[in-house]
């Protein structure tokens, strides 16, 4: 873990500053240019274990202004003032230097000193590689197709590139409400420390674990695909539980290669029935698309859908769809939204955390893949890079992505010619990749996988997937706590597919000896796209395959 450190950002195009450290450790502190019209303060590395407060942060402009802008926690490790927040750092102090104090009295000797610089000569932090979006790496195979043909290889189509449009903020007075709702929240995020609230779906309590966990059982699939009406047959789509017990599904591409044109439906889990929905837009509804990415908000009650590709174009707009009223809009969002495919989304606090993933470059250049993180904030409306230590892993796209807690699970992938099987873990409270080492039997090098956090335990479970040359069928759980993989017994296994998506319903107090968890659509890279539905019942404690 990295060490201690608070750095203020006062401008998004400019480096965060490093705070230096008083000679006795009572305090972190720089100079900062007045008038300003925001303030961001963060702290990076492991917090300091004397510390049980939180600690004071206040500006000061020579003795015409003293202000406590709030507090700073391990578990609150950042904090914004924005000058719409009513408090005036700008007229009055035109062309004054303000002090940006960090109180920290539980520090005093405790942490190496750093000397003090006169006037406001600051240590800076070298973002460059992590704001960099072309990377060197090893040759794509230059198709977004997630999984292409081995004797083929296509260029990127030049004109079939577009710049991002810049529509309206959502009007809607539903919309409107719950993102009220949301600000309220994130400015709640960042004044207060808050305990993180165990999800329902989420099993915590050991006596729970081992009452649930006793005796191995064989886990087993089932097809439980409806004679009804079903969505197309398709690869490379969404699908998200939302609010009301449903699961949306979005996008893909089918037969024939064709983008899937009846785009959205909506599972429920419990009659196995779908519908397609019809939908509504105020200005421009998103293009067909597969290898985008979809997360659910559940505060504004809406999927927020990004990047993506449809045959040789690439996306990087984001849309949100409300799923109370079926209504599509463009976002408007300001920064640099980076152009992505076969990536990996993640909600966490309010925000998106996009990793990885395929991005056009140049002709005759081959597509190149990112190991790069960038955040999309809805209630900012703005994308930013954070600033991320540790080693990064290399890039690549057609990975899982799975939280669990604070930490963010990344497992395999692909950057042609080479498929990963490796593991990293980026700890979301302090921005820090780590590669721990992993007891047990990896799974197999793959991309395209799909994967979900199961209910009991920290444990995620991977599924299929493409390993440069076939389809897989097999299937793992890697356990958080003790950092094993686990290759399971499946019975009735469905036959090997890859760019299919995998759910967990949520936790029944009917049935505490099980995950039940729904498979759906997927393709076999041999020209065949499924549209099935499976179930797979996977015991707490489920027999192994070793």
């Amino acid at each position: 873990m990295a060490e201690f450190r608070l750095l203020y950002l006062g401008d998004l195009s400019e480096k965060p500053v490093e705070l230096l450290t008083a000679h006795d450790g009572s305090s972190f502190s720089t100079d900062i240019k007045v008038p300003t019209e925001q303030i961001i303060l963060f702290a990076l590395g492991k917090w300091p274990e004397v510390c049980d407060k939180p600690f004071e942060v206040s500006v000061s402009v020579e003795e015409e202004i003293n202000l406590l802008l709030g507090s700073i926690s391990e578990n609150n490790r950042c904090i914004i003032w924005e000058k719409r927040d009513g408090i005036e750092l700008s007229t009055s102090t035109n062309g004054k230097l303000a002090r940006l104090v960090v109180d920290t009295p539980q520090l005093t000797y405790k942490i190496p000193v750093i000397e003090e610089i006169s006037e406001i000569e600051q240590t800076e932090i070298d973002i460059d590689n992590i704001q960099a979006e072309m990377e060197n790496t090893p040759q794509l195979l230059g198709t977004p197709s997630p999984l292409p043909k081995k004797s083929k290889q296509r260029k990127r189509n030049r004109d079939g590139t577009e710049k991002t449009p810049n529509g309206p903020t959502p009007q809607k007075s539903k919309s409107t409400t719950r993102m009220r709702a949301l600000k309220k929240e994130f400015k709640t995020l960042n004044k207060t420390p808050k305990k993180c609230k165990t999800p329902k779906n989420v099993l915590t309590e050991s006596a729970n674990e081992e009452n649930s966990c006793s005796g191995q059982r064989l886990s087993y699939c089932k097809d439980v695909t409806s004679r009804c009406e079903n969505p197309t047959n398709r690869w490379g789509h969404t699908m998200c539980m939302v609010h009301n017990n449903k699961a949306v599904l979005i996008g893909g591409q089918g037969d024939k290669q064709q983008l899937s044109r009846d785009s959205v439906w909506s599972l429920s889990p419990d009659t196995r029935k779908w519908n397609e929905e019809d939908l509504k837009s105020d200005n421009q509804k998103p293009e067909y698309r597969m290898g985008h990415s979809a997360i659910y908000d559940p505060m504004v009650r809406c999927i927020y859908i990004y990047g993506g590709s449809k045959n040789l174009k690439w996306f990087k707009d984001v849309h949100s769809l409300d799923v109370d009223e079926w209504k599509w809009q463009l976002v408007k969002a300001n920064g640099k939204a980076p152009t992505r495919a076969y990536h990996s989304a993640t909600l966490y606090r309010h925000e998106v955390w996009i990793f990885g993933g395929v991005y056009p470059r140049p002709d005759p250049n081959p597509d190149g893949c990112s190991n790069d993180v960038h955040i999309f904030s809805p209630v900012m409306e703005n994308w930013y890079a954070p600033l991320i230590t540790g080693t990064k892993p290399a890039p690549r796209s057609g990975h899982s992505a799975t939280l669990l807690k604070d930490q963010l699970v990344v497992f395999g992938g692909w950057d042609y010619p080479i498929v990963f099987n490796d593991l990293h873990i980026l700890d979301m409270t302090t921005c820090d990749w780590s590669k721990p080492d992993v007891k047990g039997k990896s799974p197999k090098p793959r991309s395209w996988h799909s994967s979900c956090a199961l209910s009991c335990g920290n444990r995620i479970l991977i599924h299929g997937g493409y390993d440069g040359n076939d389809a897989l069928e097999d299937s793992s759980i890697f356990n958080l706590d003790t950092l094993t993989w686990t290759c399971i017994k499946l019975e009735s296994s469905p036959s090997p597919r890859a760019g299919h998506v995998a759910l967990c319903l949520p936790y029944s107090h009917e049935n505490q000896q099980e995950d039940e968890i729904l498979v759906f659509g997927g393709g076999d890279n041999d020209g065949s796209f499924f549209n099935d539905l499976y179930s797979f019942n996977l015991p707490f404690n489920p027999i192994t395959d070793e």
